[in-house]
């Protein structure tokens, strides 16, 4: 199963090439890596040899490389026994992984930092980490090596906290996830685990099954470190079995192998039970020897830790030091290239300058209360003529804006009123020479009274807009409920719906209150609903809608009419001119009524937005503050 994790890691690397780093570069480093991965249980001080190496070569942003190299380096302290160094650079990997996407490395630093915790007696410390990586088997429930791995460790957090069924279950769930991935290494692992709670328990023939069943798998997949704990698993149970002869024999193997791979915790545990057999066989001096080197490995991990602590902090600060360094001498040598071309032009100045400072200071003092004297009325006169500049642009850009309302005002008069009141006039005149009867007239009073309407309404907006244009209105807002400003425009375009056979639905159930000026905003709401009913087919509804949402009301206006495409949007919000369509019979407007509308939700400190697609409907939103 190691292998297989390497490969992963390994088309990982080769998948997900950085910018940062050049690939030929790069799969040099992922070799070397891969080196150091398949090494670091057995010869874990050449795993460490073959990660700094890789560290040093590695540019800072690529952040996945130097991520995994940290962790590589953080593993091969962990199985020396080096915590401390373990954790430094177990939070150095993190830190580099943090901002990638790659969940199933970032469960395997969390797990390495919650196991050296665990191993420094920190177990709440390494639960915090354990929980981070049981959200990461939620998120990947595709993936149950994360799951097994959590259980691997968790099985180590309850052995450490003395709950003994519960380490013994988190055993068996990782096992019986490790069985199906043929991932024999792990299986190992958790059958110590195992064996350790039934030592603390005094089960001494059980424990000798699970010890000699991880023996066995340590030795097939070459764990070192696994193989001299193991050893020493099965010696603790051998003692308890009172066999001390076949005990002493493990302890040996225990020792040799923790030795060839500088584990000086296991040392000091090996050699502390060794001498505690040689007491139950009545061999003092035996018993002193191994009692004193237990004493010199306990020193040793102590001294192990304490230097970690030490190079962690040289490490950091030759890091530090390496861009300080590249920095200052890039300067450096700026300043003495700088400095050499520069030299004699800067003696043959200082010469000159001193000799005319003199002469410089004695005009400039006297020459000073005239150039300011100069320079105040200067500054006055170009204030004014500044002053005045502004003033005609703003004068001339009012003049602009003023041709400008007056064409389009002309515009909107001669084209779209002209007609209808022709049109009024032409009938009056037929009615009044009796060319038409009095049914004929009643006939056509409906469309003369959609014209007056149209008319009256175009009217309206023609006012409103030309007086905000030329600041006439003022925006006077209140408190309002806008459901009852909605009621109150829909019975104002009733009769319109009713003629075209459209309805219009108030859906705001609760008072909703505002702050705005209820005239403008009724001008706004006629505008967008009749709008609506205009673009409508027959049959077809008005929805009018309000939300409240943070500190705004937000009112929806939306029709199952012809809708606009995206042009004719971009049009409409990007425009400064009216833009008008024909309805859906064939009804006519200006184009003025969602200028207004914008002016006026803006006065009133809202937005305005539109959404809609052709032949489906539009969707107008606009805000207003909440009271």
């Amino acid at each position: 199963m190691k292998g297989k994790l390497i490969i992963l890691f390994f088309l990982l690397f080769v998948y997900s090439p950085s910018p940062a780093q050049s690939e030929q570069d790069s799969l040099k480093i992922i070799a070397v890596l891969y080196r150091a991965q398949s090494i670091r249980l057995n010869n874990p001080d050449s795993a460490i040899y073959y990660c700094k190496q890789t560290i040093a070569s590695l540019k800072p942003k690529n952040n996945y490389l130097n991520g995994f190299a940290y962790y590589t380096l953080a593993y091969s302290n962990w199985v020396k026994a080096n915590y401390k160094l373990s954790a430094e650079y177990g939070y150095r990997s993190l830190k580099f992984m943090e901002t990638t996407p790659y969940d199933y490395e970032k469960s395997l630093i969390l797990l390495e930092l919650c196991r050296t915790f665990l191993d420094l007696h920190n177990p709440e410390e390494g639960r915090k980490y354990l929980n981070m990586v049981y959200d990461i088997a939620i998120l990947h429930p595709e993936d149950p090596k994360v799951l097994a791995n959590y259980y691997r460790e968790l099985s180590f957090y309850y052995a450490e906290v003395n709950k003994n069924d519960s380490a013994v279950y988190a055993s068996d769930k990782g096992i019986e996830i490790y069985d199906l991935l043929n991932d024999t290494l792990n299986t190992s692992v958790l059958y110590g685990r195992k064996a350790r709670v039934l030592l603390s328990e005094n089960k001494f023939n059980e424990a000798l099954q699970l010890s000699t069943k991880a023996l066995i798998l340590d030795s097939l997949v070459q764990n070192k470190r696994g193989y001299g704990i193991s050893n020493y698993q099965v010696a603790s149970a051998l003692v308890g079995l009172e066999q001390y002869d076949k005990a002493i024999g493990y302890l040996k193997k225990a020792i040799s192998t923790s030795y060839e791979i500088n584990n000086w915790q296991a040392l000091f545990k090996a050699h502390e039970k060794l001498s505690e057999v040689y007491l139950f066989k009545k061999e003092p001096y035996n018993s002193l020897v191994h009692t004193n080197l237990a004493s010199q490995f306990k020193d040793s991990l102590f001294n192990a830790t304490s230097l970690g602590q030490i190079e962690e902090m040289k490490i950091l600060y030759e890091t530090e030091q390496k861009d300080n360094t590249i920095s200052l001498l890039a300067k450096e040598n700026a300043l003495k290239q700088q400095q050499s071309n520069n030299q004699r032009i800067i003696v043959f100045s200082l010469i000159i300058i001193i000799i005319l400072l003199w002469a410089l200071l004695f005009i400039q003092m006297n020459a000073k209360r005239a150039h300011r004297k100069a320079n105040e009325e200067l500054s006055s006169k170009n204030k004014s003529i500044e002053q005045q500049k502004e003033e005609m642009e703003v004068q001339a850009e009012k003049l602009h804006d003023l041709n400008q309302l007056k064409s389009k005002l002309f515009s909107v008069i001669s084209h779209d009123l002209r007609g209808p009141v022709n049109n009024l006039q032409s009938l009056l005149d037929l009615f009044t020479k009796n060319l038409l009867t009095q049914e004929e007239f009643i006939k056509h009073s409906d469309k003369l009274k959609a014209n007056v309407n149209v008319t009256q309404r175009t009217l309206e907006n023609l006012l409103n807009w030309s007086m905000s244009q030329m600041e006439g209105i003022r925006t006077r807002p209140v408190i309002i409920d806008i459901k009852g400003t909605v009621d109150e425009a829909t019975r104002l375009l009733h009769d319109i719906a009713n003629r075209k056979e459209v309805v219009i639905k108030n859906n705001i159930e609760a008072t909703q209150l505002v702050y705005a000026d209820p005239d403008q905003v009724q001008v706004i709401l006629r505008n967008l609903i009749h709008n609506g009913i205009k673009f409508s087919k027959s049959g077809s509804c008005v929805y009018v809608t309000a939300n409240a949402i943070e500190k705004d009301c937000y009112i929806t206006i939306k029709d199952e009419g012809i809708g606009m495409t995206e042009s004719e949007i971009q049009r409409l919000e990007l425009t400064k001119d009216h833009f008008t369509k024909i309805g859906t019979l064939q009804e006519k407007g200006t184009g003025l009524g969602f200028l207004l509308c914008r002016e006026f939700v803006q006065h009133n400190g809202g937005q305005m937005f539109v959404k809609s697609e052709s032949g489906i409907g539009t969707e107008i939103t606009f805000t207003l503050p909440l009271a």
